[in-house]
């Protein structure tokens, strides 16, 4: 079988990593150009109609493609995950009327088009709120949060040249994330859920929850619905707020996602072996934890600690030119015992310029 995928960054990279012992071909292409309203010329769609026309599947490591050039390419070659999915995630009105349209709770939600509707955004949604742009904003890009009136107008310099959704603000306990695989024959494998830790927008850390309790039953009803929804084919993530014992949707993926990389050293099947097993034609695989502590650190701006590291800690690295606030790699860690697992996090922590998110683990 014949698969190309959309991106040759490291999603891509960590794709086709998970299935190299299976007799696929696989082959991985820079993003196909897009203008600011994520559109492509009728030139571009044309050649890459032409270029994917022998491929069995398309698939993709992020979201910012032409849904006309998938739509084009989708006339002769099958594209999972669903072309649905992606437009709606997208943008952020979509997605969020999605969200409601499934029942699936999120906060409060606006469109701005213009100076009035942020001003009457204020009112309704009151003080802090956010404003986003609709599209391309990823890591904490493209957003604002409006602490009183007098920021209206920096909000509105900074981002009202572009379409806009204006949040209400939840005073969240943490943020989690679910993520799962679907096949083509109706199986959805579910993985642990997550704790995430940002700092400035980007994920700093992910922490493995193993305890199934209210919130993972919540998040995995919301995830299948929306899997359900949009006939999805492959893996999928949904970021949380965690208010009480309640979750707010945030943000949807329709890829794999930086808060499943943990299950590359700490499960039986990565979320990248099951979105490739499912948009093969293969059944998904149902993941189970292979430790009972685990967790990822992003390598933000920082090379791979140069030390020798204990047999618990797995490294990642993307192979990319050092950049401040460029992901870098990865480091998993994966550990039975709580005491073994705490001394690996701190060895890491001590080779990194970056602190830990949590004081304790």
């Amino acid at each position: 079988m014949k698969i190309a995928i959309l991106g040759n960054g490291q999603l891509a990279q960590m794709l086709i990593e998970s299935v190299s012992d299976l007799a696929l071909e696989i082959d991985a292409y820079p993003l196909p150009e897009i203008d600011a309203n994520g559109q492509s010329t009728a030139a571009e769609i044309s050649l890459w109609q032409q270029r994917l026309k022998d491929y069995d599947v398309v698939t993709y490591e992020i979201e910012n493609i032409s849904v006309e050039l998938l739509q084009t390419v989708n006339e002769e070659t099958r594209i999972f995950p669903a072309i649905d999915g992606l437009k709606v995630a997208q943008d952020r009105l979509l997605e969020k009327t999605t969200f409601k349209q499934l029942e699936i709770e999120t906060n409060t939600f606006l469109a701005v088009n213009s100076w009035a509707d942020l001003r009457e955004a204020a009112v309704s949604l009151g003080y802090p709120f956010i404003v986003k742009t609709r599209r391309f904003g990823y890591d904490g890009k493209g957003q604002y949060i409006v602490k009183a009136p007098e920021s209206l107008s920096k909000a509105w310099d900074l981002l009202g040249q572009y379409l806009l959704i204006a949040e209400s603000f939840v005073a969240f306990d943490y943020e989690v994330s679910q993520v799962a695989s679907a096949d083509q024959f109706g199986n959805i494998a579910f993985y642990p859920l997550v704790r995430n830790e940002h700092r400035e927008g980007i994920l700093r850390e992910t922490h493995v929850l193993h305890e199934e309790d209210e919130l993972t039953f919540s998040a995995r009803e919301s995830v299948r619905r929306l899997m359900m929804h949009f006939d999805y084919v492959g893996t999928f993530a949904v970021e949380f707020f965690v208010k009480g014992n309640v979750l707010y949707a945030n943000e949807m993926a329709p890829r794999v996602h930086n808060s499943g990389h943990w299950s590359i050293d700490g499960a039986n099947v990565s979320q990248f072996r099951n979105h490739m097993l499912a948009i093969s034609g293969a059944r998904v695989v149902e993941p189970h934890a292979n430790a009972r502590h685990m967790m990822m650190i992003n390598l933000i701006g920082e090379n791979v600690p140069a030390v020798e590291l204990p047999e618990n800690v797995f490294v990642k690295s993307y192979g990319k030119e050092l950049r401040p606030g460029r992901k870098m790699g990865h480091v998993n860690i994966v550990d039975n015992e709580l005491e073994t697992f705490v001394e690996s996090i701190n060895i890491i922590y001590q080779n990194l310029k970056a602190k830990p998110c949590l004081e304790e683990f």
